[in-house]
């Protein structure tokens, strides 16, 4: 780009928008594109939007002079690349200050939104106005978008925990300007355009998601009702070679009462270790890793077994007290210590365990002050219970009444995401690949499995490391590329890719032909996020 293309161009933002909301320091822009993965990009400007004609503006005015832009809502893509573009020399299109709720419709749980409204702000909304419907919560914590988590196709735990799929209607800002709208919409239809996702025609809403065809300014989601009852389950799996009964007895669980029981989590000792210990760095091995006997010594203290399976059942007293039954009948054959909580219970026994002089400082009120903080999100309550994983190898954490942002407090984390089939003897082999090349690399194989469907799991794994050390940096890097490039072999498919991955679909060839075409007539100058998805 050409330094006086770029002038012009930064003249124009600041007369479109304001100039105190454009920023061309370098400084600031380094604090801006600081992240936990170290996948910095160089990027020009960052503009502040406050409303859908701002984008209007900025997109003619970088389509006029090619200038790419890069949109982000709050910017907390942890593990991924954060606010970073795929591409250098961009302009990032910042939109958390978007925070309006334009509308709710009380009898249906539809609620549109702008892409800067949190999960924070979505719980304070509905608790102030008594509207009894579940926020959408992530392991992101209170203050990321609603808007952005469901166009990555993010999930959760709670009832509707795939987001994209929740999602009915959206609209956006094409690269010429224009306002894309849905067919329906167009014919008047505006109160059932939010009620029905697929609308009339071809349905283009998807082209948005893990896209780059425009910047999403609305969107309606549907919320799921709050039922009468949540009640958290709790299992574990005593032996590492009952992973595959596990599998087949989740899967059957949730084909036969799935309805009601949102995802189930199932997690490795190394996981449930690092929600529940601080990292043992003076009692690591030659290798640098966690030893097996002191692995062991940890999980016993703690109670965990080799796998601990997580799940809720959501619905009225009788419901829950059915499909209790139905869990109990099904996890038997390879559940030890099913134990299930409502979140009074929860709250009781921790309050009542911390009250026991002999049990204060145990274990046992640890792990109940764990269960208490996990039913806020099984409960649909925005809360910070995940965010902690990302600080465990530095053991260095905010400040009390400090938000936790991985990104400035100096955390190292790449998240690997993919996808498997819910098959035993895949599972399997998905869980040897993970722990082989983590191990190979002196990562801890930190190892969970959500259940998608039926059919499906996604599998998180954080690679955890220290951003002051460039050898375990080169060495996080070279973990997670094995584990992507061989988990591709194996079939095991990333369900979002980070920033340093996005080149993958064209460099295999994987980008449908439809879709390049449609990107050229849309976007002809490339200017919207370009390098997306192979885009």
């Amino acid at each position: 780009m050409e330094p006086d293309t770029f002038a012009i161009a930064l003249t124009r933002f600041q007369q479109a928008i304001g100039a105190d909301r454009v920023n061309a320091d370098s400084d600031m822009l380094d604090i801006v594109t600081s992240d936990c993965s170290m996948l910095r990009r160089r990027i020009i400007a960052t503009l502040e939007l406050s409303s859908a004609s701002d984008v209007c503006e900025v997109v003619r005015i970088a389509n006029e002079h090619r200038i790419s832009l890069y949109p982000f809502s709050t910017g907390r893509n942890w593990g991924y690349g954060s606010k970073n573009p795929v591409q250098d020399c961009s302009v990032l299109v910042d939109l958390s200050h978007m925070t309006q709720i334009i509308d709710f419709d009380d009898e249906t749980g539809l609620v549109t939104i702008e892409p800067g409204v949190t999960q924070r702000q979505l719980d304070a909304f509905l608790r102030a106005h008594g509207h009894p419907y579940i926020v959408p919560v992530t392991g992101g914590g209170p203050d990321c978008s609603l808007v952005g988590n469901a166009l990555e196709r993010g999930y959760g735990i709670t009832p509707y925990a795939d987001h994209f799929s929740a999602v009915m209607s959206l609209e956006a800002v094409l690269p010429n300007g224009e306002i894309y709208r849905s067919m329906m919409e167009g014919l008047g239809g505006v109160e059932i355009d939010k009620a029905f996702k697929y609308g009339m025609g071809p349905y283009c809403d998807g082209l948005f998601s893990q896209g780059n065809f425009g910047i999403v300014t609305k969107m309606t989601i549907a919320l799921a009702p709050k039922p009468e009852r949540v009640e958290a389950f709790f299992f574990g799996v005593k032996k590492s070679d009952d992973l595959e009964l596990a599998v087949e007895k989740v899967r059957q669980v949730l084909r036969e009462v799935g309805a009601v029981t949102g995802s189930i989590n199932l997690m490795n000792g190394h996981r449930m270790l690092s929600m529940s210990e601080p990292y043992p760095k003076d009692r690591l091995g030659e290798n640098g890793m966690i030893p097996d006997a002191v692995l062991k010594k940890l999980m016993r203290r703690n109670l965990f077994m080799e796998w601990t399976g997580v799940g809720a059942i959501y619905g009225n007293k009788k419901v829950v007290k059915a499909v209790k039954g139905e869990i109990c009948k099904i996890l038997g054959p390879v559940a030890k210590r099913l134990v299930f909580f409502t979140p009074k219970k929860a709250r009781f026994l921790f309050k009542l365990a911390s009250a026991i002089p002999i049990f204060r400082d145990s274990q046992i009120v640890k792990g109940l002050a764990s269960v208490n903080k996990s039913m806020q999100i099984f409960a649909g309550e925005p809360s910070e219970i995940a965010l902690p994983l990302a600080y465990w190898r530095s053991g260095v954490m905010p400040a009390d009444g400090t938000p936790m942002n991985p990104d400035v407090d100096g955390c190292g984390l790449i998240w690997y995401s993919p996808l498997l089939p819910m098959k035993p003897s895949l599972t399997r082999a998905y869980v040897d690949m993970v722990t082989k090349i983590c191990v190979k690399h002196k990562i801890e194989p930190l190892i969970t499995l959500t259940s998608i469907s039926d059919r499906c799991w996604d599998s998180t794994i954080p690679i955890l490391f220290d951003r002051q050390n460039s050898e375990e940096v080169a060495r996080a890097h070279a973990c997670y590329h094995e584990l992507l490039d061989t988990g591709i072999a194996l079939g095991f498919i990333p369900y979002r890719l980070g920033i340093q991955s996005m080149s993958l679909p064209s460099e295999k060839n994987a980008v449908p032909s439809f879709l390049q075409v449609v990107k050229k007539a849309v976007d002809p100058s490339n200017i919207m996020a370009p390098g997306r998805y192979g885009l």
